[in-house]
């Protein structure tokens, strides 16, 4: 035990932060994950299509509501505010109660429209007005303790809302099986509000302060030009789901969504590798330690490659292990939206120089222009091709990103800060190997043998990963 811990500790903290804030957004989006066998069986296809639809529309509520102030204007006030940081996410945190607020006086005052827009009742909108912002209470926590590469806590409370939160929603289904999709999207986040609100009020307490007119001037001017970068990739996310429902049915989008939470998962552990990424990133920017930061972002991608291809080889089994007959058809949406996943991390790189050097008007143009292409293409295909076609209208939408984010960098002259022909060469290969696995998904038995070959891949080049990780230089 005591080796096991030593070895622990000889790792990098910024490499063992990205590990453990990996398993930790896996282990969030893995709840829904790991319980869609027992949920995709307790619902039917409609019944899943409504918390499909539930989970779109509260991604976008979530970016009106908080602003996104958790993200990137928070990284960079966590630099230009050390010593003031409990109070700058205290006053931040209150603009998401504001915002709240007003959004919750907007919407009794259009009830009736509003639920006949986006087809939910009024008791599940005032649910998701709630949970968007006791979520950011947690984002805000969650953010502060990955910048200074501390994960027990959050490691913590994770565990037990992981553990809670689908025997939660199991018993709301029992105890009300009339209304089976309400009681299951209510259930399943009644610890994780029990959590959040704990840490809402321990970010007001700590802080001490609820409007300060320089930290709120910081955040509005910072975060407000960004918000149509925000909801336009919530939209390139999520507005698949939304049209097939439109333009299909919700049995669709039920169908659709559970290819679509093997997605949220594979863009969750992203993300956690992403959010470790950015104080990095930052910290080695501030001192000109250009070579760690790219030896870094080399192993990042690398690891992301690997998630991609396992995931996609063993795509066809995770759908039949998550859902029912009715479902399998999911699977063939599985390799476009990984890719395109994997060049939204690589987009996602270049984005994090675009936010350390505050430049960030472009970031608005380049993902907006993605989910104007994404929703015209899925107009054009998804009545012609059904909702297969999303896959790919995604995957073109990220693609089209990431080559603007480089265009952009390039003007930019920072290009040179990451290893170019590595991020090439990787980009090609994830390609390639995807488009490849996917014409040869009826044949378990070569996907198996291939899935063992790359994990002795990764034994025989043990040693060259170790003197990859011992070269990554810490703050």
């Amino acid at each position: 035990m005591n080796k096991v811990i030593y070895k622990i500790k000889k790792i990098p903290k910024p490499l063992l932060s990205s590990v453990i804030y990996m398993m930790i957004v896996f282990f969030q989006s893995g709840i829904n994950l790991i319980t869609t066998p027992i949920f995709s069986r307790l619902l039917n296809t409609q019944e899943f299509g409504v918390t499909t639809t539930y989970n779109s529309w509260f991604s976008i509520l979530s970016i009106l509501i908080t602003l996104n102030l958790s993200s990137g204007v928070f990284n960079n006030a966590l630099i230009d505010f050390y010593t003031e940081r409990k109070k700058v996410m205290s006053s931040f945190f209150s603009i998401g109660i504001v915002n709240s607020i007003l959004i919750l006086v907007f919407y009794l005052f259009f009830k009736n429209t509003i639920n006949s827009l986006i087809e939910l009742p009024t008791i599940l909108i005032i649910f998701m007005i709630v949970q968007c912002l006791l979520t950011s209470a947690w984002s805000f926590f969650l953010a502060k303790e990955k910048f200074d590469y501390k994960f027990l806590k959050p490691l913590i409370f994770t565990f037990i809302i992981f553990i809670l939160n689908p025997i939660f929603g199991y018993a709301g289904i029992i105890i009300f099986p009339k209304y089976k999709a309400i009681a299951k999207i209510i259930g399943c986040n009644v610890p994780s509000f029990i959590v959040y609100f704990i840490l809402m009020i321990y970010i007001i307490f700590k802080g001490k302060k609820i409007f300060d007119k320089r930290y709120w001037k910081y955040a509005l001017s910072f975060n407000i030009p960004l918000l149509p970068h925000y909801l336009s990739g919530i939209l390139l996310a999520s507005s698949d789901r939304i049209m097939i429902q439109k333009m299909i049915n919700f049995e669709t989008a039920g169908i659709y969504g559970i290819a679509y939470q093997l997605s949220l998962v594979v863009q969750g552990v992203f993300t956690g590798i992403n959010s470790a990424l950015i104080p990095y990133t930052y910290k080695k920017m501030k001192v000109n330690d250009i070579y760690s930061l790219r030896k870094y972002a080399n192993i990042m991608m690398y690891i992301v490659l690997g998630v991609c291809i396992c995931v996609t080889l063993l795509g066809p089994e995770i759908i039949k292990v998550l859902a029912p007959y009715e479902y399998y058809s999911a699977m063939y949406v599985i390799p476009p939206i990984v890719l395109g996943l994997f060049y939204s991390f690589v987009a996602s790189i270049f984005c994090n120089l675009e936010f350390y050097t505050k430049k960030t008007k472009f970031v608005t143009f380049a993902t907006c222009l993605g989910a104007f292409i994404n929703i015209f293409l899925n107009i054009v295909l998804i009545p012609k091709f059904g909702f297969i076609a999303a896959g790919y209208t995604t995957f073109i939408g990220y693609v089209i990103i990431m080559i603007l984010h480089y265009c952009y960098l390039k003007k930019l002259q920072l290009l040179y800060i990451y290893d170019l022909k590595s991020i090439f060469l990787i980009c090609i290969t994830s390609f390639i190997v995807i488009t490849c696995i996917l014409f040869i998904y009826d044949f378990i038995l070569l996907r198996i043998i291939i899935f063992i070959l790359l994990f002795l891949l990764i034994l025989i080049s043990k040693n060259k990963i170790i003197d990859s990780i011992k070269q990554i230089k810490e703050d």
